[in-house]
């Protein structure tokens, strides 16, 4: 994802130019590093994110289809630091991996075309990353909650659906998108920060807290299964 972006921005243009239809002529614009981030944001929205959705959908549920539950809470360990503990690693693990493909982007389309603006571009990535956490969290809650990872999956699924359009579909709550940054990354890329950025980031940060906390309080009322 972080190197096919910029690569499929270079190409792509070079293809449709090579494409000869009688009586037709195709002009293409020179690609820049605006056409990679269009690219990578692309990516990141309609593949990496369901990806992460249901690598995280199992992280609990599968433990209770395992029966491994009950041999963790036989050690010292308490319900509230168990979840805990699994939002953690799960946060950490992913914030690394998309942070180092984000560098290896930006380091990429540097070397192809001119580099974007740093700071600007560690604005969006931030934002892009909060929102995905925002949607993890999500799915680690309907994890908590059910015994089915698919089911999970499919809750987090419709968390980016939901939280993804519906906003949009209203002109009065589009500065309250979750998503905000998906639909203005060019605006940020080109400008930097902007007070538009508030509410988003507020919303995805209540929205994870939230999530964090339902989950520990439906985990302390669970019977394990034996």
């Amino acid at each position: 994802m972080a190197i096919a972006s910029p690569i499929i921005a270079k190409v792509m243009p070079e293809l449709l130019k090579s494409i000869s239809v009688p009586g037709m002529s195709i002009s293409v614009p020179d690609t820049t590093s605006k056409d990679a981030l269009d690219q990578f944001i692309k990516n990141i929205s309609q593949i990496a994110l369901l990806i992460m959705v249901f690598v995280v959908a199992g992280v609990i549920s599968d433990e209770k289809n395992k029966k491994t539950l009950e041999i963790v809470m036989t050690k010292p360990v308490s319900r509230e630091k168990f979840i805990l503990s699994k939002f953690i690693s799960s946060f950490l693990i992913i914030a690394v991996v998309f942070v180092a493909a984000s560098a290896i982007f930006y380091v990429y389309t540097a070397s192809v075309f001119t580099a974007l603006n740093l700071a600007n571009f560690a604005i969006i990535v931030f934002s892009v990353l909060l929102y995905i956490l925002m949607i993890v969290s999500v799915t680690i809650l309907a994890s908590t909650i059910v015994k089915n990872s698919i089911v999970a999956g499919g809750v987090g699924f419709v968390g980016v659906i939901v939280f993804g359009t519906i906003f949009g579909l209203f002109e009065g709550l589009k500065q309250f998108s979750p998503s905000w940054i998906f639909s203005n990354y060019q605006l940020v890329a080109a400008n930097g920060w902007s007070s538009d950025l508030v509410y988003p980031i507020v919303i995805n940060t209540c929205v994870i807290s939230v999530s964090v906390i339902i989950a520990i309080m439906l985990f302390k009322r669970q019977e394990i299964d034996r």
